[in-house]
């Protein structure tokens, strides 16, 4: 399961100047970057970031490529599977919001649902700090539905 979703952001403007044109790179930046993650392609997931960049989520924080790629790499083995929707994006001074789902599958084909936002700052268009705020993983029924 591989791929990215934009619910309601493409096409919307949500205000001008460059605010308006930093949210569009901001925009630009995250779904490229779900899409590499999605396809699993670390590689090219690391060419978002620069070389210094900080990746802080709840397991700890990780400053640059070689210890971000580490923990996208335990990521892509232990979840060879990722779809994200992109739920909503928030303008901000200096540093953007996506709302995001998940679903990420395991080696045993089983699918964990995880909600929650990031926040990105950009230096030189790509990433240079990515806070992830979101729910422990909930396991999916064969439905689709959280347990």
């Amino acid at each position: 399961m591989s791929g990215v979703a934009l619910s309601d952001l493409q096409g919307r403007n949500l205000c001008g100047g460059d605010a308006g044109a930093a949210f569009a790179a901001a925009e630009a930046r995250i779904v490229a970057y779900w899409a590499d993650e999605c396809a699993r392609d670390l590689d090219k997931l690391m060419t978002h970031f620069t070389a210094d960049a900080e990746v802080v989520t709840p397991e700890g924080s990780f400053r640059g490529h070689r210890a971000i790629a580490s923990l996208y790499k335990k990521s892509f083995d232990s979840f060879p599977g990722l779809k994200v929707d992109v739920k909503a994006g928030f303008v901000g001074r200096g540093a953007h919001c996506f709302e995001y789902s998940a679903v990420l599958s395991d080696t045993a084909n089983d699918r964990w649902l995880i909600e929650g936002i990031n926040l990105m700052q950009l230096e030189d268009g790509l990433i240079s700090r990515l806070r992830s705020f979101e729910d422990a993983p909930r396991r999916l029924s064969s439905g689709g539905k959280a347990a």
